[in-house]
């Protein structure tokens, strides 16, 4: 029933629109760097921390790249959410809605990349994007700062060739409304075999 009463509730807040199919829209490919300023965390270990309810963020490639929830230190400052994160050794990109703790430091470290058009839907399909294009990062060849700015991106564009951000907004709003719509199912489904 909980899980019910929470999609009727993300269901309610989202609205099914007309849109262009992803193959009908016109693509153009962008610079990372030409989109977000990208930055990194400061130096940190999920180590040094006790378990608390603060993502801690990483390179990981499931849960977000969140390897555990901690308690942040007395002062310690978070690392705001509404960006992106890319794992310079496999590319692995998530969108972070929340402030979080980054993994810091040298090495296979987060990137964040941060854009003033970023939202929940916006950075989903974003992220999807940017992970398609740094997926050839690996262990022997990661990536880093320099190297992910001059990546290209490619996204769907408007009338005047920039990203098109309304349509990557309603894509994805539109393809949440569809899973909700079939988790609903499944668990009526279920509900009716019992």
């Amino acid at each position: 029933m909980r899980y019910r009463n929470y999609v009727a509730g993300q269901l309610s807040q989202l609205e099914y629109k007309d849109i262009p199919a992803l193959d009908e829209k016109e693509w153009k490919e962008f610079r990372i760097g030409e989109l977000f300023e990208v930055s990194r965390p400061k130096a940190r270990n999920k180590d040094d921390y006790d378990m608390g309810d603060i993502p801690f963020v990483a390179s990981g490639a499931m849960n977000n790249g969140v390897m555990k929830c901690c308690k942040t230190c007395e002062g310690e400052q978070l690392d705001a959410g509404n960006c992106i994160t890319v794992s310079p050794v496999d590319g692995s990109s998530f969108y972070q809605p929340m402030d979080f703790l980054g993994r810091g430091g040298a090495g296979s470290s987060i990137l964040m990349l941060r854009n003033n058009d970023l939202n929940l839907f916006r950075g989903e399909f974003m992220a999807r994007m940017i992970q398609q294009t740094c997926s050839k990062y690996n262990y022997g060849h990661m990536g880093n700062k320099d190297s992910i700015k001059r990546e290209r991106v490619m996204l769907p564009i408007d009338e005047d060739g920039k990203p098109d951000y309304a349509y990557m907004e309603q894509y994805a709003k539109n393809m949440m409304l569809r899973k909700y719509r079939q988790y609903l199912t499944f668990l009526q489904q279920r509900s009716n075999a019992r």
